[in-house]
């Protein structure tokens, strides 16, 4: 009668011994650490070089991905592990989108390998921030429908712990965590009106702006021209 308990016995200690294998065995992903050199920008600066303001929550993070895997795209375009970002929107501040917007951060995680990156902030989903928000326009740029925080992550606010958490307006207040950021807190009211202000005072901004962005990238293509 006791064979049987030996037998149980000894097949427990095998699929221990399995699993102890398997879990040895277990590649470890790389780890990729990027320091990035960021201009800080005014509180001024930070309005008028954002294509969109919002407020709103953090509905999902998707699963990262390369932005020129296997050099799809040619040898000119970068390959960075990039993590986007949906945002269910609360409140447009300045521009204009739908009830949900995707953000882009240059940063993640995949099987093999973990990107970190001093120069982005993270996101938790359920989170309720306040984001400035551009077009991408770097060289990794695609036509997808997606936003890159402006200065990075200066363009990320998180709502204050004090702050009514329901509240998109009257009251809120906002704060980046970040300790390098020049502007640390930020009130839905007071923010609003300096938007107007801003953007009332520097109407050609964009325009030339755009104006701008479109020589650079004109430069770049006969730049790559040449080189080929």
């Amino acid at each position: 009668m006791k064979k049987p308990v030996a037998i149980i016995s000894a097949c427990a200690i095998c699929c221990i011994g399995i699993i102890g294998i398997i879990a040895l065995n277990t590649p470890k992903k790389a780890e990729v650490y990027i320091s990035d050199i960021i201009p800080e920008k005014s509180e001024e600066e930070l309005i008028l070089d954002s294509d969109l303001i919002v407020t709103g929550s953090v509905a999902k993070i998707l699963p990262s991905k390369w932005s020129n895997e296997d050099l799809s795209r040619g040898e000119n375009i970068q390959n960075i592990l990039q993590t986007d970002i949906v945002v269910n929107v609360d409140n447009i501040l300045s521009g204009d989108c739908g009830n949900t917007v995707t953000v882009r951060i240059d940063k993640g995680e995949d099987e093999k390998t973990v990107v970190h990156s001093d120069g982005y902030p993270d996101f938790e989903k359920n989170e309720r921030v306040l984001l400035f928000l551009a077009r991408d326009d770097s060289d990794v740029a695609t036509d997808e429908d997606y936003y890159v925080l402006t200065g990075m992550k200066q363009g990320k606010y998180v709502l204050a712990e004090n702050s009514d958490a329901k509240s998109t307006q009257v009251g809120a207040t906002y704060q980046n965590r970040d300790n390098a950021a020049e502007i640390s807190n930020l009130e839905i009211p007071d923010l609003q009106e300096k938007i107007i202000a801003v953007e009332n005072a520097n109407q050609n901004y964009r325009s030339e702006k755009e104006a701008r962005q479109e020589e650079v990238k004109e430069n770049n293509k006969q730049y790559f021209t040449d080189l080929e």
